[in-house]
């Protein structure tokens, strides 16, 4: 039983939207449908030459929660049109759902209950990995509390789990570099740990031939960001990729 204690902190929802119109409806609808209903969908459309724009301008109209944006750079990427919604959002709680994913309603009435009770700034839940078909492939249980020595050692928050608050650690832009997202969540982690829900509150599409299935070029990415690391020695960085190569075998099996 949760008890909500936070009852009007707006939530910005940043979701990058490329060629998104198989899904997007259905991530949309699981951000209309949540209990807590403090939040604005911040909607990032990435260049789309499909009937993306079509489908997010039906929702703006219905629902004023719902504002998008375009990007109109000579470059696309997940990471540039998160950073575009990042500058975009006015609240102060931040929350990240790609356009193929979904959440469970009641994803940011728990997880904003027990950051507050708790005295936690950042936060995250365990999922479900789904197929491109909505099949269930199976479920993740979280840690129940992750750190920043911890998250070096494997990606412990998907970023459709992860909330944070942006008025205690500000706006954390993302980088130009594969696993954009770890990255992310490693400066996060650096100034306060993660506050893991045991609750199933997330549903992660895993697409046939996406980057996430790509197992070495997501080693490689992981690598490059532990050595990018100031605060650790040469040692440790690959006492922690070789925690990275045994957390990615145990999933293997």
């Amino acid at each position: 039983m949760y008890i909500m204690i936070i009852d009007n902190e707006l939530v910005s929802i940043i979701m990058p939207a490329h060629n998104a119109s198989k899904h997007i409806m259905e991530s949309i609808d699981s951000v209309l449908a949540q209990t807590y209903v403090h939040w604005e969908l911040v909607i990032i459309n990435d260049r789309s030459v499909d009937k993306t724009l079509d489908i997010i301008e039906k929702y703006s109209l219905i629902d004023e929660r719902v504002k998008f944006f375009s990007n109109t750079l000579d470059q696309g990427g997940a990471y540039l049109a998160r950073n575009i919604g990042l500058k975009k959002a006015s609240g102060k709680f931040i929350a990240f759902l790609d356009s193929d994913d979904r959440w469970h309603p009641r994803k940011l009435e728990v997880q904003l209950s027990e950051m507050q009770r708790l005295g936690y700034h950042a936060c995250h839940t365990s999922y479900v990995r789904v197929s491109d078909t909505g099949s269930i492939i199976n479920s993740v249980q979280c840690k129940r509390h992750v750190t920043y020595k911890d998250q070096l050692k494997t990606n412990h928050i998907p970023n459709l789990t992860g909330l944070y608050n942006r008025e205690v650690l500000g706006t954390i832009l993302q980088k130009n570099i594969g696993h954009e997202d770890y990255d992310m969540w490693l400066v996060i982690l650096s100034m306060v740990p993660s506050l893991g829900i045991k609750e199933k509150l997330a549903y992660y599409r895993v697409a046939d031939g996406s980057l996430s299935s790509n197992k070495f070029k997501s080693a490689m990415w992981h690598y490059k960001i532990l050595h990018s690391q100031g605060s650790i020695s040469f040692l440790y960085k690959q006492y922690y990729f070789l925690f990275y190569i045994y957390f990615a075998l145990l999933k293997r099996l």
